[in-house]
């Protein structure tokens, strides 16, 4: 699987716990990040260059844990490998088109918050569109939630005086029955989110993120596990193209638990 830097630690996480027989290899394309505001081709030319690396190194699947190159570069990617791909936006698609399932003359709203970059491909109103053409998305850019988590703050007055200043107007307007965290950072800041949503709206919306709908849809991609010669432990590399001493504490913070080495890598051109 692979990020542009840490937010894909969140799908990590996720994938540890659903298939913890399994084996991982991370990599975060720190040299290079932020993807979220380059172009499409410059994140197709990164994400096709990781995911060759991740082929070569012995992967029988690939998770794009990053939703611009999810945005971008989902088909880029499959057309370069040969082992089956899975993005981090179709399957929280489903997810909420299935928790969302009424008759059409129920109008659903359902508000999306990501990078700039992945709010202006409308990833995910096409992928909603695709499952439920009834579904009404409404988008939000919330740039200053990526900077705020890797800094750890993910609660208190500042990251929610900063979530009511995206919120408000969205969540007014349009008073949706579903709230996707477009971002795999994000998830990092569920508990401020859900407590601003409630706040303005005066009752609870349901929040989907990546981390666990991509468990799902791997899960069910690699079927049964192997005979359990593998450990259960959290069995996961890490590898980046940049600083894996900058990396190791937030590694740390993202996965809820230890994390002692981490990897370099050159992944140049």
């Amino acid at each position: 699987m692979f990020d542009s830097g840490v937010g894909g630690l969140t799908v990590l996480r996720a994938l540890e716990r659903h298939l913890p027989r399994d084996a991982f290899l991370y990599v975060g394309d720190t040299a290079r990040v932020p993807w979220g505001t380059k172009g499409p081709d410059t994140v197709q030319r990164y994400s096709v260059r990781v995911a060759r690396h991740l082929v070569d190194s012995g992967c029988r699947a690939i998770v794009i844990a990053c939703n611009t190159a999810s945005a971008f570069a989902l088909e880029a990617v499959r057309a370069a490998v040969s082992v089956p791909v899975i993005d981090v936006i179709t399957p929280v698609a489903v997810e909420v088109a299935r928790a969302l399932a009424a008759p059409p003359a129920s109008a659903r709203h359902v508000a999306v918050l990501g990078t700039r970059g992945t709010v202006a491909s409308h990833a995910y109103p096409r992928a909603l569109a695709a499952i439920d053409n009834t579904l009404i998305t409404h988008q939000r850019p919330c740039p200053l939630f990526v900077p705020l988590v890797e800094e750890g703050w993910v609660d208190g007055a500042v990251p929610e005086a900063i979530a009511r200043t995206y919120l408000d107007p969205l969540l007014r307007e349009n008073s949706p029955d579903a709230l996707i965290l477009g971002c795999t950072h994000y998830p990092m800041m569920s508990a401020v989110i859900a407590r601003v949503a409630r706040a303005i709206l005066g009752r609870d919306v349901p929040l989907f993120e990546s981390g666990d709908a991509t468990a799902n849809a791997l899960a069910e991609l690699l079927g049964a596990p192997s005979p359990d010669t593998r450990p259960v432990a959290p069995s996961a590399r890490l590898q980046v193209t940049d600083s894996p001493e900058l990396f190791l504490d937030i590694a740390s913070r993202f996965l809820g638990r230890p994390v002692d080495t981490v990897e370099h890598i050159d992944l140049a051109g």
